[in-house]
């Protein structure tokens, strides 16, 4: 079985709350349970960077193993657990925290990147409850233990704020996930190079260092046309990284990013890595030779120019 890494983003959407409160906030919060699965979050091992696992407890405590006898014959053996030992996944990653990308460590039936995801809406939630409150009681305490509806009103929706963890999106992935939505609405990307033809056609051509241009579709219904189309586009104009707008079923807009990137950044076999973790504890991330396997990444020259991009 192989272990594999991906590169996702933390997406926020908020005047009060940045991506540094936010995972001190988690941080703050080690070790949360929910369901079957544990949360631990680091700040300070990795300067720069959110360290983390999630832990998946199995609810097993007996497990099978397949055993040859003298004769050639295959025999199934149920072995028991010992005391105190249960049988668990692990999920890996880290956060830079100047873009909002992060890496994220998977294998086959571990937790999907959408148990992260739910864990940083909550981590959200559970921040701009306590900024709301905390104002609400600076302007009660200001005005003899009184606050108005509509002073009230206001302050929460000061504080209005959406998250979103999601798979940074490679060209070889992009015309499914498409597919999926309901319009695409528009497109924003950046040239990998400016090439003689992107510069003659660019005003000060031989000035610019940079080029992003933004387009609006005139039917964003034809979905299955311009998935395919924002497809080819992407390899022939070598676009380097771009946001595409489209929007669900509900009517809810949503933005897919886009990255000159391989599907998967890393992978080793199962056996390897956990070699790697073998009888650390779970909260001590400083000494985890996996986690500075994965933080190693973020320079690796293949893939610094997409974990350390600028992605505004």
């Amino acid at each position: 079985m192989l272990v594999r890494v991906s590169a996702f983003d933390v997406d926020i959407e908020s005047t009060t709350i940045s991506l540094r409160s936010l995972t001190d906030n988690l941080c703050s919060i080690n070790g949360l349970q929910d369901g079957n699965r544990e949360y631990y979050f680091d700040c300070e091992s990795f300067p720069g960077f959110c360290a983390g696992v999630i832990i998946t407890i199995k609810d097993q405590k007996n497990y099978c193993t397949l055993k040859t006898d003298e004769h050639g014959e295959h025999i199934i053996q149920v072995n028991g657990l010992e005391e105190n030992n249960t049988i668990m996944d692990f999920n890996f990653f880290a956060i830079n925290l100047e873009n909002g990308i992060g890496v994220y460590q998977h294998y086959h039936q571990s937790a999907a990147i959408s148990s992260l995801d739910r864990r940083v809406k909550v981590g959200l939630k559970d921040l701009k409850e306590q900024l709301i409150a905390a104002e609400i009681a600076a302007v009660r305490q200001a005005n003899d233990g009184t606050i108005s509806k509509n002073r009230e009103a206001k302050i929460k929706a000061r504080h209005k704020s959406k998250v979103q963890v999601r798979t940074l999106v490679s060209k070889q992935g992009l015309a499914e996930l498409l597919s999926h939505y309901a319009k695409i609405k528009g497109m924003e990307y950046h040239y990998s190079a400016l090439t003689p033809a992107v510069r003659h056609a660019t005003p000060l051509g031989s000035r610019v260092q940079k080029k992003k241009e933004s387009i609006t579709f005139s039917n964003p219904n034809i979905v299955d046309a311009l998935s395919r189309e924002i497809v080819q586009a992407v390899g022939a104009f070598d676009i380097g990284k771009g946001r595409v707008f489209v929007e669900q079923a509900d009517g809810t807009d949503d933005i897919i990013k886009i990255f000159n990137m391989p599907e998967e950044l890393w992978e080793r076999d199962y056996d390897e890595v956990v070699q790697l973790i073998n009888n650390i504890n779970v909260s001590n991330f400083k000494d985890n030779q996996f986690l500075h396997t994965l933080i190693a990444l973020f320079d690796d020259n293949r893939y610094r120019n997409i974990l350390r991009a600028d992605i505004q």
